[in-house]
């Protein structure tokens, strides 16, 4: 959807935002005035969360080819990984950082194997600017996933109230765009607004996912599952929509798992953590 109709990725966005916020209320219910995490807690991170979306959303927009933003974005994991390393000062397991890396190369391939070619002529700097963009937000995305584990580690776990606040705050940020949001919301087609209440109530059930795995597991392994669910989510789609795969496909997959088996050192005898960090 976003490949051919980049303009309407703030409009996906704010319904996203907005389905999320109208959940939280009739679950939450009278705890919405009374949050477990002080409110100016939450400023931060609901900073780092609404840059990185808009900032990926802006991208679209400067027609940056679809698949140099997928490839890009696969490198999610080891950066997270990377980010985690230098804000905390630990140095994580050789394996972990294989793999993490392992897996990304194989979600890139794979993406760059099923991807359809476009040939859409680019300006240089708008080619610049998207990948610096890029580039940034998995720089933030990583610091968001340390922002949250940190108010969990000092608040205790929430998700539900987490994962309403951060999407229900920022909802009047996106009043500078209404006009262009509305505009846009009259061009859809049918089929269009059809694809976006799926795709509205699969992000929620995701998202809402991630907040629960983010109470269990640190944020770059959450990372690392969110990568190996992009790749599978790529596969599934190839299969329902009887794309071919090809040869990047199979090498994408044996990369995702052997870079599994490493992140969670499946090759130890010894049962552990899937993230395990050594003192320097």
């Amino acid at each position: 959807m976003m490949a051919t109709n980049p303009e309407c990725a703030n409009l996906v966005t704010f319904l996203q935002f907005l389905c999320i916020t109208a959940q939280g209320i009739l679950t939450l219910k009278h705890n919405v005035f009374a949050p477990k995490i002080p409110l100016r807690q939450y400023f931060f991170l609901i900073s780092l969360f609404f840059v990185t979306s808009v900032a990926n959303n802006y991208v679209y927009a400067l027609h940056v080819p679809s698949t140099l933003h997928m490839i890009i974005r696969s490198a999610a994991s080891p950066t997270s990984m990377f980010v985690c390393w230098f804000v905390k000062n630990r140095v994580p397991k050789v394996n972990s950082i294989l793999g993490s890396i392992i897996i990304s190369c194989g979600v890139a391939i794979a993406m760059y194997g099923g991807a359809k070619v476009v040939e859409e002529e680019i300006k240089f700097l708008h080619w610049c600017a998207g990948v610096l963009i890029l580039l940034a937000t998995l720089i933030t995305g990583a610091f968001t996933g340390l922002q949250q584990e940190r108010l969990y580690s000092e608040y205790g776990k929430c998700p539900e109230e987490m994962l309403f606040y951060t999407h229900a705050i920022p909802l009047p940020m996106f009043s500078v765009v209404l006009p262009q949001m509305l505009t846009i919301a009259g061009s859809l087609s049918t089929s269009i607004w059809s694809i976006l209440i799926l795709n509205i109530f699969a992000q929620f059930y995701c998202a809402h996912s991630v907040h629960v795995l983010g109470t269990k597991e640190t944020s770059v392994t959450v990372t690392f599952i969110l990568t190996v669910r992009k790749f599978l989510s790529l596969l599934i789609s190839s299969i329902v929509f009887k794309n071919s795969l090809t040869m990047y496909h199979v090498i994408g997959t044996v990369l995702v798992v052997v870079g599994t088996y490493l992140y969670f050192d499946f090759f130890s005898k010894k049962l552990q953590q899937p993230i395990t960090y050594k003192n320097k």
